[in-house]
């Protein structure tokens, strides 16, 4: 992994439990976790018919390359720039050199 082109500010979130509501159930924020300087690398932009195919809307689908994290998940998202991406993928690069992340943003 080069360290020179992990140019961008990532901040990793994750749900955490807040409290309760009135009626006792659990209420979820997502939280700043980490914040990592990461490698950007665009895969793909398209735009696709909403379900109810009245409306189109713009998915864009992202790698991140950040340095090793083992604690992080699929269920964890990563916002870059003001975007926020849901992690649609993870990968080991080489042993323990780095994560690759795949994430998909809508909007």
């Amino acid at each position: 992994m080069r360290i020179g082109t992990m140019n961008r500010r990532l901040l990793i979130l994750r749900r955490v439990e807040t409290g309760t509501d009135l009626l006792n159930s659990p209420v979820f924020e997502w939280q700043t976790w980490r914040t990592v300087w990461a490698e950007k690398i665009h895969k793909k932009e398209d735009e696709r018919l909403a379900p109810d195919q009245h409306q189109r809307y713009a998915v864009r689908l992202v790698i991140f390359r950040i340095r090793y994290l083992a604690d992080i998940s699929e269920v964890d998202r990563v916002e870059c720039e003001g975007v926020t991406y849901d992690i649609k993928g993870l990968r080991e690069l080489g042993f323990r050199d780095g994560t690759e992340i795949t994430a998909e943003s809508q909007s």
